[in-house]
Parts: structure tokens; C-alpha cells; sequence
């Protein structure tokens, strides 16, 4: 008897421990958490996207938060909606190209009240908004597509990029055991001339650099030809970036 007793204590004590564990995961979780899976949140006119409360995990992307959320925009703007229980963010077609608003995540009945900035833009208007990878070829002049050459062009391959609508830009690899950050700071565009200066604020003192650009394929592909020695000016080559998102 006392032996069954025993055993059926130390069975409480390990059922409660599990309970006190995933307590602590889920406060770690909630605490940690943030509106995603973008930040900033980026909506071209005429489009929809699906807002989430997620957290962060180890070398992966933002994970969904099981949590009851209530979702609103406010101030309210005028084109841009937001579902209170799906978080589903759309925006009319009429809404100006950089309009912005504020998303709040209120979760779990005020556990956490989250805030997240939303921008809306215009492909036609900013071609450059978005996520890019660097392919492993270059274009050289008349040559055509080849193997990237020796640096300072290698320098960039494997890089993503990612030029955001409140005029922020990132270069680097965002995760795994090589995440780090190339490069980063403000961005210029000049639509007309087709040109782009980079203006660093990581790391710090880096020079700015401009570069030309021509959009391909219906937005789909990026060509980025450097006017600066430091990226490889003198070779007449282009990086060619493909579009993630």
C-alpha cells in the first residue's frame, strides 16, 4: 500500500512539473511574441495578406502562436481593413502608394497587446519592394549570362536582399549557422534615371554606392549593375536577383 502510495505521488509530481513546463513554454512564447510573419508589414494596393502572432525559434522562421488573437487597425484608414477574428489585412486598390497604418494584436484577452506598422506600395511606382536572391551568374555586356568572376562580383552571390516600401534596405543571410548581416541602412530610388543609392547605416562609416537597374520579366527578375569599384564597376557586369516574394 505505502508503495502504491509513493508510486502514485511521484506520478502527480511529474504530471504537475509537466504542466508547470508548458506554462513556462507558453508564458516564453507569448512573451516573445511578435505580429509576422513580415516586419514591416508590406500590402501592394489591391491585395491582401495574412497577419499572424508567431515567436521566434532557434535557425527557422517565425512559428504561429496558438493563442486567441483580436486584430484591428487603428486609427482607422481609410481603404485598408483588417478581419477582427482572421487577422486577414486587405487593402483597396485606390489606396497611395507609401499609406501606412498601425495593426494591434490584442492576445489572449490582454496577455500581450502587440503593435506592428503596415505600408502599402506600388510595384509600378517603388519595382525594388520586396524579398530577392542573388543567382550564381552575372550579365557582361553583349556576353550574356556567365559564372560569377573572381571579387570583388563573388563577394555578393548568396546574399539575399530585401528593399522594404518605408525605404529601409538588407542585405545578408536572415537565418542558419551563416546568418549575418552584409549590409543595411536607406535606400533612394530614382525611377525615371532607373538608378539606386545604397546608404549604409550597418556597418558603421560604410560608403554609400549606386547602382543601375532594369527590371525584368514582369517583376520577376532584378538586374543590378554596380557604379561603384568597391562592387566591381569595372567589370560592366550585372547581378541578376530573382524574386523570393
Amino acid at each position: 500500500m505505502v508503495k502504491i502510495r509513493a508510486v502514485c505521488v511521484a506520478m502527480m509530481v511529474l504530471l504537475l512539473c509537466g504542466a508547470c513546463a508548458a506554462q513556462k513554454a507558453n508564458d516564453w512564447a507569448i512573451n516573445n511574441a511578435m505580429i509576422g510573419p513580415d516586419s514591416p508589414i508590406e500590402v501592394p494596393a489591391g491585395s491582401s495578406y495574412q497577419a499572424q502572432v508567431a515567436y521566434p525559434v532557434p535557425d527557422g522562421p517565425l512559428y504561429p502562436l496558438k493563442a486567441k488573437v483580436a486584430w484591428a487597425i487603428e486609427p482607422a484608414v481609410k481603404g485598408i481593413s483588417i478581419d477582427p477574428g482572421s487577422g486577414k489585412i486587405t487593402v483597396q486598390a485606390e489606396v497611395a502608394h507609401g499609406a501606412s497604418a498601425t495593426v494591434h494584436a490584442d492576445v489572449d484577452n490582454g496577455r500581450r497587446k502587440l503593435t506592428a506598422k503596415l505600408y502599402v506600395f506600388r510595384p509600378e511606382v517603388d519595382p525594388l519592394i520586396g524579398s530577392w536572391s542573388v543567382d550564381s551568374k552575372v550579365v557582361c555586356g553583349q556576353s550574356g549570362e556567365m559564372q560569377v568572376p573572381k571579387p570583388p562580383l563573388s563577394a555578393l552571390t548568396g546574399l539575399e536582399w530585401k528593399f522594404h516600401a518605408d525605404g529601409q534596405f538588407w542585405i545578408g543571410r536572415a537565418m542558419g549557422i551563416a546568418a549575418r548581416i552584409f549590409l543595411s541602412g536607406e535606400y533612394v530610388l530614382d525611377g525615371k534615371g532607373h538608378m539606386v543609392v545604397l546608404n549604409p547605416k550597418w556597418p558603421p562609416n560604410k560608403q554609400s554606392s549606386r547602382w543601375s537597374y532594369a527590371v525584368k520579366e514582369n517583376g520577376a527578375r532584378l538586374l543590378l549593375r554596380p557604379l561603384d569599384a568597391e562592387y566591381g564597376s569595372a567589370s560592366g557586369c550585372s547581378y541578376i536577383l530573382e524574386r523570393r516574394r
